[in-house]
């Protein structure tokens, strides 16, 4: 057979072959097949056309190879338009493939880079967005914050496609809308943490409003008492000591007295629920020692300097969501001693570790 004749057998066949290759791949349109071609088709380019299209089922690395090749010699051609819809199929789903195990492998910047581009293409994809906004949380709990500006705007844009009524082929790492809701106002409120403690502690309990496994992670209220502590009783807290310590109470004193024992209380109550629902996961171990630490050092701050009472609190909260209004006894406003020691705002151990979510699985193609 001719090299003109084999071009030509072969192109009858393309359609067949693209509306039969995998799933991983969008379907082709079937176009007609010309009556004339019209060029010279030479024996080399019949050869690289075959190489393509023998191998789009079959070995797809060399049928991009070829496809690839094929379009650099020979872009104008009739042919090339088939092809370059095949290769720019492949392209698209190899990125996808590419863009998984770039999270799976924890590589930050080839992941944000190709996650560029699947939204060049898709930029309602919302599954590749929820995993550019929990990459860069993950890489700021491991100390890197270079990706912490993106992550916050991709998981603000994710949570206001969702409210606008965007949906996902499947909601899949999280169980439905409310569930993904809750982990995307928590990493909103941990990427602002910094800046607007006030704004996190806000966004935290938004968080713990949605049903989501969040309810039953530790480090979400751990991170809510660092909220309270960094934006309300850190300067309530010196205020007091600066206007009033070593004077004899007032009533201005014990006005200000009862502001911070009103903070003081949901820490105390932000960390008993940390503590408890750490219970023995060895994960947690660390963790909950410190923040075990903290909660003591807060109640007896509240109770004049007893622990008379602390177990059965902490053992009160049995996977219950924050925000139950539970009274503490008031101190006396002499008894009262300022802390100026700032809680840390950060810490591997304070971040929520991969494990505590739900394990991604990316589809190469949907």
């Amino acid at each position: 057979m001719s090299a003109r004749a084999a071009a030509l057998a072969a192109f009858a066949t393309l359609t067949t072959c693209l509306a039969s290759s995998p799933g991983a791949f969008a379907r082709q349109p079937q176009d007609p097949q010309p009556s004339q071609p019209q060029q010279r088709i030479t024996q080399a380019q019949a050869e690289l056309y075959e190489r393509w299209r023998s191998n789009i089922n079959t070995n797809q690395p060399v049928a991009f190879d070829a496809g690839s090749a094929y379009l650099a010699r020979y872009p104008g051609d009739e042919y090339a338009a088939h092809v370059r819809r095949w290769v720019d199929a492949y392209e698209r789903a190899f990125r996808k493939v590419e863009f998984q195990r770039f999270f799976k492998t924890q590589r930050f910047a080839e992941l944000f880079r190709t996650g560029k581009v699947i939204l060049a293409d898709e930029p309602g994809q919302l599954k590749i967005i929820f995993h550019l906004a929990y990459a860069g949380y993950l890489a700021a709990g491991g100390g890197d914050d270079s990706f912490a500006a993106e992550s916050l705007e991709y998981a603000r844009r994710a949570a206001q496609l969702i409210e606008s009524g965007a949906k996902p082929t499947d909601w899949q790492p999280f169980a439905d809308k409310s569930d993904a809701l809750g982990y995307l106002h928590f990493v909103i409120g941990e990427l602002t943490f910094k800046d607007d403690p006030a704004g996190s502690a806000r966004l935290f309990r938004k968080a713990l409003g949605f049903e989501t496994t969040l309810r039953r992670t530790p480090v979400i209220y751990s991170r809510l008492a660092a909220t309270y502590v960094a934006s309300e009783y850190d300067p309530l807290s010196k205020d007091y000591t600066s206007r009033f310590a070593g004077k004899d109470p007032t009533d201005e004193s014990r006005a200000a007295l009862e502001k911070i024992n009103a903070v003081v209380d949901r820490v105390l109550d932000a960390y008993a629920r940390a503590v408890s629902f750490s219970g023995e996961d060895p994960k947690y171990a660390d963790a909950k020692r410190r923040w075990s630490e903290e909660l003591t050092r807060f109640y007896k701050f509240r109770h004049d300097g007893s622990t008379e009472g602390l177990d059965a609190l902490v053992a009160g909260f049995v996977r219950t969501a924050c925000g139950s209004g539970r009274v503490f006894h008031t101190m006396r406003a002499h008894r009262f001693v300022a802390h100026t020691r700032p809680l840390a705002a950060g810490g591997s151990d304070l971040f929520v570790p991969p494990s505590a979510f739900p394990v991604f699985n990316l589809q190469s193609r949907r």
